[in-house]
């Protein structure tokens, strides 16, 4: 699995690298540096193999994989500024904002936002299909979905802990995990089928299997950004320092791991229709589950 992956980042990686701008500015510069700076391209390698899975080519819709990974990237950005979650490092060196200061980063994160819908154009489907995997961006990484999910992880803390049942909170905190984390993911599997052209029903159940793939990755993202990859307790943690609701935070370590699992067996029975073809989805919603041990 980990082999199949990386080959498919390092497809993408020589993609991105082809696809972002090249001069000497400093806003390129910023581009470059946080987009090239590594992650494990989860979003693009979904709509890559959602297109597959309806008869697409990869080098059709790689265009549209490199423009969800600049949303991704912008999203990173700026969550990492000081008014946010003021984060110095991200990927092992210093975030936008400190290696280029703040102005810069806002406007990096900026640049990738409208680019990412200019990349899309570049994908080879119909205008009605390409005219549809836009709208499926724009929403899903809308105020609807990404932004209203940041909105509720960052501002409203604070208003979700006072005086909040343990049920108000766990419905707060699946609304978040949906909205700030699912929601990249749904738009990346709904944008690589329907630029592959796949019919409504499908696209439903890519939307079940991205919204509980999505979960469980912030599940597993919470559980390691406190205990790590070697599990060992991180008094540094960010969601510690900004007091965050997380799945972690809410449940424990235990508790937490186990919801995580529940949300895989959950993602794997909705992807499990498309037969065979389910297979490789299948195996990569069990790496993502993996990465807690």
């Amino acid at each position: 699995m980990k082999n199949f992956l990386n080959k498919k980042v390092n497809y993408i990686n020589s993609a991105l690298k082809e696809f972002l701008p090249k001069d000497n500015s400093i806003i390129s510069k910023g581009m470059r540096y946080s987009v090239l700076a590594g992650g494990k391209r989860l979003r693009p390698i979904f709509l890559i193999l959602s297109a597959e899975l309806f008869g697409g080519k990869s080098h059709d819709v790689l265009p549209a994989a490199c423009a969800i990974e600049y949303i991704h990237t912008y999203s990173l950005i700026h969550d990492d500024l000081p008014a946010m979650d003021n984060d110095d490092w991200r990927r092992g060196i210093p975030t936008n904002h400190k290696k280029f200061g703040e102005a810069v980063a806002i406007l990096c994160g900026d640049a990738l936002l409208t680019e990412s819908f200019s990349l899309i154009l570049k994908s080879k489907s119909s205008p009605k299909n390409i005219n549809e995997a836009i709208r499926i961006l724009s929403n899903y990484a809308g105020y609807r979905g990404m932004i209203m999910g940041q909105v509720k992880d960052t501002l409203l803390i604070k208003d979700l802990y006072n005086n909040s049942t343990k049920m108000f909170l766990k419905r707060k905190l699946k609304l978040i995990q949906i909205q700030k984390t699912s929601a990249l993911i749904i738009a990346s599997l709904r944008m690589g089928a329907i630029l592959a052209g796949a019919d409504k029903n499908s696209l439903q159940i890519l939307e079940t299997y991205g919204t509980d793939i999505g979960i469980a990755f912030q599940i597993t993202d919470d559980i390691l950004d406190v205990y790590g990859n070697e599990n060992f307790f991180n008094e540094k943690s960010n969601d510690l320092k900004n007091k965050k609701l997380t799945a972690l935070s809410l449940y424990g370590k235990k508790n937490a791991t186990k919801k995580a699992y529940e949300y895989i067996e959950k993602a794997k029975k909705a992807i499990s229709v498309f037969g065979s073809k389910s297979k490789i989805f299948i195996r990569i919603a069990e790496h993502i589950i993996d990465m807690t041990h």
